[in-house]
């Protein structure tokens, strides 16, 4: 195995499930919604009806594991922030995308995140528990030992720490966030099977380019993607009216039907962002 990998998941391809029943929040948004800084990136999500992860590097070090600082595995990250509170989270991940029913969500595996007081006990056993199974010797395929280290890292996959510095992705700039402020869930699907690894460490993800350029070649292979139909889309949120416009014209193609469909659920931030 290669130094700058992790072992790989065990867990099986993403399928949709029915759930019996789904209890909306009364708190929360009911609503799944996922963002991108640029028009451009989103255009390709809604063409081929299909969004796919890509690595993303994680800050680690407040969970104290001996040499593993930052770690980089697929995901896909969305919110379940009120409307009327999207705003400032706009400001940080763009103004451009999708919003999707929680129920469609979770019936593909979409999962909240655990956010980690890093002076808590859960903290310090986690570390204990992972820092372990990463000295312990390889073990057979199968067994308890390497099983328990793919659940360890699978775990690892939905924790983030309570607060931390990031960089915006509008500005550019880093800051320091409350992260419980997102709200996250997250999209962790088993790329293995199409030939990725399910995460990288060292060099790895000091070679941003490198990463990204994996990511790149993550696109579009409906194995590891989620896929939708124009159903199941709530809302498509787009910053201006020039936005509105170009968009109309990426889908003017489409079926009448279609389009009418897509145009009917377009919002424009800047035009009734203001109203929530």
């Amino acid at each position: 195995m290669d130094k700058n990998t992790i072992v790989s998941l065990n867990n099986p391809k993403v399928r949709v499930s029915k759930q019996k029943s789904h209890t909306p929040s009364t708190i929360q948004a009911d609503t799944l919604f996922t963002f991108t800084p640029k028009l451009e990136f989103l255009i390709p999500y809604i063409k081929t009806k299909m969004i796919s992860p890509r690595y993303c590097v994680e800050d680690i070090s407040y969970l104290k594991i001996p040499k593993l600082k930052k770690i980089a595995f697929p995901m896909k990250c969305f919110c379940d922030i009120n409307m009327h509170r999207l705003g400032v989270h706009l400001d940080w991940y763009g103004y451009y995308g999708l919003a999707f029913s929680k129920e469609w969500g979770m019936s593909r595996g979409i999962q909240p995140i655990q956010y980690i007081n890093q002076n808590s006990e859960l903290r310090n056993d986690f570390t204990t528990a992972f820092s372990a199974a990463l000295s312990a010797p390889m073990t057979r395929k199968g067994s308890a030992q390497e099983k328990m280290k793919s659940f360890l890292l699978h775990e690892l996959m939905y924790y983030k720490p309570y607060d931390g510095k990031m960089e915006n992705r509008n500005t550019g700039k880093t800051e320091v966030k409350c992260f419980t402020d997102e709200c996250e869930w997250r999209f962790v699907p088993n790329v293995t099977p199409a030939g990725f690894e399910q995460a990288f460490h060292g060099k790895m993800i000091v070679n941003a380019g490198v990463l990204e350029e994996i990511s790149n070649s993550m696109a579009g292979i409906p194995e590891i993607s989620l896929q939708f139909e124009y159903d199941d889309l709530k809302y498509i949120i787009v910053k201006t009216r020039a936005d509105f416009e170009k968009l109309v014209k990426e889908i003017s193609d489409f079926d009448d039907s279609v389009q009418h469909e897509l145009i009917a659920k377009i919002l424009i931030w800047d035009v009734a962002g203001r109203d929530f």
